[in-house]
């Protein structure tokens, strides 16, 4: 039999229990999808009884919604990088994103998931999209923002920079057997992406900028 001192040293502060069980119901969505997120499938993922649960949660849609909001902590933690080049704040934010994934295979099984709408309350889908939204959305920003300032490539078209950054993303994170490619790989990655994003030299893009010159006149020319 468990000592009381023992249990109470098994015990945690609530919030950290609430983000384990969240982390763990994030787990259980992932593996086990809606048909088996129950507070026992949890609870067994946390090691306590799920009884235990509803101590720390009201229903099981809020540890759905938890999971959820886990999520949104873990992909969003310190967004926007903050960099006044907007592709080195785009290269930060592709380092950080697959890291996360990486760290955190859960969150990709979940977004490839075909019923997390089931799960909880039906939000979890919605919010997911939102959540992709704001991603795609700070990228092509961050393009943007660089052809604006002269930085980006002539080469490089916005669309077409977009689906490449977001597609090594999903390639580096998203994909099977993308937690077993070697860390130096994300660096490697973003580096040939940055070679072809980014104006090899400010020079053109000045050039670009000056005012032509104006025609010199006859009599300079006969000189």
């Amino acid at each position: 039999m468990q000592s009381s001192s023992a249990s109470r040293s098994a015990r945690k502060p609530g919030t950290d229990r609430r983000r384990e069980i969240a982390d763990a119901a994030l787990r259980v969505i992932a593996a086990q999808g809606a048909a088996h997120f129950t507070a026992l499938a949890i609870a067994r993922e946390v090691g306590v009884s799920d009884a235990a649960l509803f101590r720390h949660f009201p229903t099981k849609d809020a540890i759905a919604a938890a999971a959820i909001d886990r999520m949104e902590e873990l992909l969003f933690e310190g967004f926007p990088p903050e960099a006044a080049d907007p592709l080195a704040r785009l290269g930060a934010f592709f380092r950080k994103r697959v890291a996360v994934i990486r760290a955190n295979p859960a969150i990709a099984r979940v977004f490839a998931s075909d019923d997390v709408g089931l799960v909880g309350d039906g939000a979890g889908a919605a919010r997911l999209e939102a959540f992709r939204r704001r991603s795609t959305a700070f990228v092509r920003g961050c393009l943007e923002e660089a052809r604006r300032a002269g930085g980006l490539s002539p080469e490089a078209g916005i669309d077409e920079a977009l689906v490449l950054v977001l597609g090594a993303l999903l390639a580096l994170a998203h994909s099977p057997g993308a937690a077993s490619r070697p860390p130096e790989l994300v660096e490697r990655v973003w580096r040939t992406l940055e070679t072809f994003l980014r104006r090899p030299d400010g020079r053109a893009a000045a050039a670009e900028r000056r005012p032509p010159r104006a025609p010199r006149s006859r009599r300079t020319d006969e000189r």
